[in-house]
């Protein structure tokens, strides 16, 4: 069977449950969910970057240069998993 046929690419898990044909309005809904997420997302960071700027209490690079700690990291993955699998809740049967 074809990476397209089981609903993910080859060398990538996916979700822990296998995925039905999605229909478009299913992926339609995904996409739009995710642009507005991404969309409030960049606002709010760009606005946080100007203010700790302006007040002169973090740069863009000491950012770039942070070592996230572990449990950090968990919580982002968590964060990131549940983000993934509402996402193939939608896509899923209906």
């Amino acid at each position: 069977m074809s990476a397209a046929g089981q609903g993910r690419s080859e060398g990538w898990p996916g979700p822990d449950q296998p995925l039905d044909a999605a229909s478009v309005a299913q992926l339609t809904a995904v996409a739009m969910r995710l642009a507005m997420e991404v969309s409030v997302l960049r606002d709010r960071l760009r606005s946080h970057e100007l203010l700790l700027e302006r007040h002169g209490l973090l740069s863009p690079a000491a950012v770039d240069a942070l070592k996230v700690p572990e449990e950090e990291q968990r919580l982002r993955d968590t964060a990131s998993r549940a983000l993934i699998e509402s996402l193939a809740t939608d896509i899923g049967p209906r």
